[in-house]
């Protein structure tokens, strides 16, 4: 009968400590929700070429760690040279031809001050003649070749004038033709800048398809550099949505990867999804249909990564992570929408 008992008593204390365990591990659940359902996540930035050509150099390796602007392959520029040498000479005929222009305003401006001259002289005599003439002081001759002389000067300066304002028209076209040439030469320099392909940001080179003597078309991807620190990265945790009424944005997180359990990382809760990852999946599910059955879903929550645990850029795209939100923690503020563009400008 004492055996009995005693097993009795035994049973009734494993269940009573299974369920203080449980308790406690429900309880500490709904206090920290958690889930594995997480991966690491980041910006992956495609290097490409913006113009065609043959790849002359390709200075990085895979898997290489490569600073912003850091050059990354050059292509062969010699055609883009030449179109660079050719602005610049169409350039140097526009200011010929401007230069040439201005001579030829000056001197049509020089022939209408002459003409002009040669007008008032000519309308002096015949004024002269003219008085000389009503006062029968000289004979008609004089005054007819006077009056002669005043309409050949007033036709010699009206056609002077107009080869000036025909030359100062010709001004403003040679004008505009520099501005287009210097246009062009811009254009060409900028597209020979084109043959130099540098880094987007900091980061680690992968995904690298170019090689060197290889011919690239506008837009083809080379390779992609991945940031490993600062805002790109960051986790992808999947909640259930029975845990979204206690995850708020700003709450502190943590969250260790399965590459070494052992060391956790710090962040914040940054945004949660619009929409749950069935909504966004390429064939969404159908539940008008009679054999429905309801499954929790999942919705994907951004958690943010404190700078400062993850120094040395060890998190890696696509690691496996468990996250765990502290809900009784006060919430971090986001900064103003104008202070976070200011930050971005700082960094």
């Amino acid at each position: 009968m004492l055996k009995k008992w005693l097993s009795f008593s035994v049973i009734v204390l494993v269940l009573a400590a299974i369920a203080v365990v449980g308790y406690r591990y429900w309880h500490y659940s709904q206090v920290y929700p958690n889930t594995e359902d997480a991966y690491v996540s980041g910006d992956v930035f495609s290097v490409s070429s913006r113009v065609a050509g043959k790849l002359l150099t390709v200075d990085v390796l895979e898997n290489q760690t490569v600073r912003r602007s850091q050059v990354i392959a050059t292509l062969d520029p010699r055609d883009y040279d030449s179109q660079v040498e050719q602005a610049k000479a169409a350039l140097v005929e526009a200011q010929t031809a401007l230069a040439t222009n201005r001579a030829q305003i000056a001197q049509a401006k020089a022939k209408a001050d002459a003409d002009a001259s040669k007008l008032e002289l000519a309308r002096i005599n015949l004024a002269r003649f003219s008085e000389l003439f009503k006062r029968n002081s000289a004979p008609k001759q004089p005054y007819d070749n006077a009056v002669g002389a005043e309409q050949v000067a007033a036709a010699d300066l009206a056609a002077s004038q107009k080869a000036l304002a025909a030359v100062e028209a010709n001004l403003n076209v040679a004008q505009q033709h520099i501005k287009l040439q210097e246009t062009r030469l811009a254009n060409a320099e900028l597209t020979r800048s084109y043959c130099t392909i540098t880094a987007p940001a900091d980061g680690v080179v992968s995904r690298k398809s170019a090689q060197a003597g290889q011919v690239v078309a506008p837009g083809q991807p080379l390779c992609a550099v991945v940031p490993l620190a600062g805002e790109h990265i960051w986790i992808e945790a999947n909640f259930k949505e029975t845990e979204l009424s206690r995850i708020r944005v700003g709450m502190p997180a943590t969250f260790h990867t399965d590459v070494d359990p052992a060391r956790v990382y710090r962040g914040w809760v940054a945004s949660l999804s619009a929409g749950t990852g069935a909504a966004f999946s390429l064939l969404p599910p159908e539940n008008a249909t009679g054999n429905w059955v309801k499954i929790v879903q999942r919705l994907p929550v951004r958690i943010a990564v404190d700078p400062a645990t993850n120094a040395d850029n060890s998190l890696r795209l696509g690691l496996s992570v468990h996250v765990e939100v502290d809900t009784l923690a006060q919430p971090r503020t986001p900064p103003a929408p104008q202070q976070a563009a200011e930050q971005n400008t700082s960094r």
